[in-house]
């Protein structure tokens, strides 16, 4: 029986483990033992609860509020690889535990220190993720602000940097693309949801979805385009797209993360219905015409597959990167991170009325007629596990 270790390590949400889960499944149908080691340990728990699958809580880098990086050299980097005892301490973990386990395969999502290690043991190994987690393989990392002019002489000093730290521990890695050198790259996007340029050079897989056994919210009143949301209470562009949609009387449905269910409740009306809970996505996006998210990857692929049109109101950098690929391709609207709050109702009166944008979507949609990520997952468990 193969033993098949997948590892999470750095960022949050749902689609890192959800993404897993649905992979861990495929391992297990051909007869594999798959131990789970993140991040956040007690939410995979709950994620892979019933399936005969061991979780354990990696150690986590302390959170910090650093700005937005300019590479992904950098954001290791801010993200606690300056500290080389630190990264010291999560290397050894991780190597210890893979020393102990013995797993033919070690498959990654964000988990570069993981990745590390097993290239430190020889332990065959591979790497699913976004074009964010998985960038280019070049030297420096690509610069992640497209929309400004890039400072080469501040990406090569944040290469080296890093660099510097890993090859204390892994002599070999001369670069950071060599955190991936001799792994499986799994690019679990559309080409068009790249956060980087399409690549020519490396596969697209497309994403891959996971269990969507949600709460169904009741069924809004109204006229007019159907609207889904998906945002945080921390948007600070909530407030004004909430009381435009309002406003208008657009028949609405939705989820707000980390809203108390006193505001949640106050929120509502017979046109706008939010869930306390996270929905059924492939049910929200079949049944809506304009969806309004955070630029979440899986959430914005699932929508552009029904063909909705799409505004991205982003938080943090790599949403905003996201959104802005997806505008130069004619995907989305989305509402600049430094924009007046009340700058989201002019951007949702255009994704509602731009011929373009429903063209674009349509479009899409047809193209990625009838995709299904469960070959996608097939595709992966089957190349990993002809690797060992």
């Amino acid at each position: 029986m193969s033993r098949i270790a997948l590892a999470n390590e750095m960022g949050g949400g749902w689609g890192h483990l959800l993404t897993l889960r649905s992979i861990a499944e495929g391992f297990l149908q051909r007869g594999c033992e798959v131990i789970v080691l993140c991040r956040d340990g007690a939410k995979a728990q709950g994620v892979f609860s019933g399936m005969g699958i061991a979780v354990e809580q990696s150690p986590p880098w302390p959170l910090r509020h650093t700005g937005f990086s300019l590479n992904y050299a950098q954001n290791l980097w801010r993200n606690g690889y300056q500290n080389a005892q630190e990264f010291g301490y999560h290397f050894t973990w991780w190597s210890d535990r893979f020393k102990i386990l013995k797993p033919d395969f070690v498959l990654t999502d964000y988990a570069p220190t993981a990745l590390l290690s097993a290239l430190s043991l020889s332990i065959p190994r591979g790497a699913i993720g976004t074009g964010f987690t998985l960038p280019p393989m070049t030297t420096p990392t690509p610069f992640l602000h497209p929309w400004i002019e890039s400072p080469s002489e501040a990406l090569c000093q944040a290469e080296d940097k890093t660099a510097h730290t890993i090859r204390r521990y892994v002599r070999s890695v001369r670069s950071v693309a060599d955190i991936f050198e001799g792994a499986l790259r799994f690019l679990l996007v559309f080409p068009e949801l790249d956060h980087f340029e399409i690549r020519t050079s490396e596969k697209y897989f497309g994403p891959v979805f996971g269990p969507t056994c949600y709460h169904e919210p009741g069924q809004p009143h109204g006229s007019g385009p159907r609207v889904f949301i998906y945002l945080s209470a921390a948007n600070r562009y909530l407030k004004n797209l909430l009381n435009h949609i309002r406003k208008l009387g657009l028949p609405t449905i939705g989820h707000i993360r980390s809203l108390p269910d006193s505001d949640r409740k106050a929120l509502e009306s017979p046109t706008l219905r939010l869930s306390k809970t996270l929905v059924n996505l492939d049910r929200a996006a079949a049944g809506c015409d304009i969806a309004v998210t955070q630029g979440g990857l899986h959430t914005s692929a699932r929508m552009l597959l029904s063909g909705a049109r799409l505004l991205i109101c982003p938080e943090q950098l790599e949403q905003i990167l996201l959104a802005y690929r997806l505008k130069q391709r004619g995907l989305c609207e989305f509402v600049s991170f430094f924009s007046e709050p009340h700058t989201v109702t002019e951007r949702f009166e255009t994704a509602a009325s731009s011929a373009r944008l429903g063209k674009n979507a349509d479009a899409f949609a047809a193209n990625y007629d009838g995709y299904n990520s469960a070959n996608t997952v097939t595709g992966i468990v089957e190349t990993c596990l002809n690797a060992m």
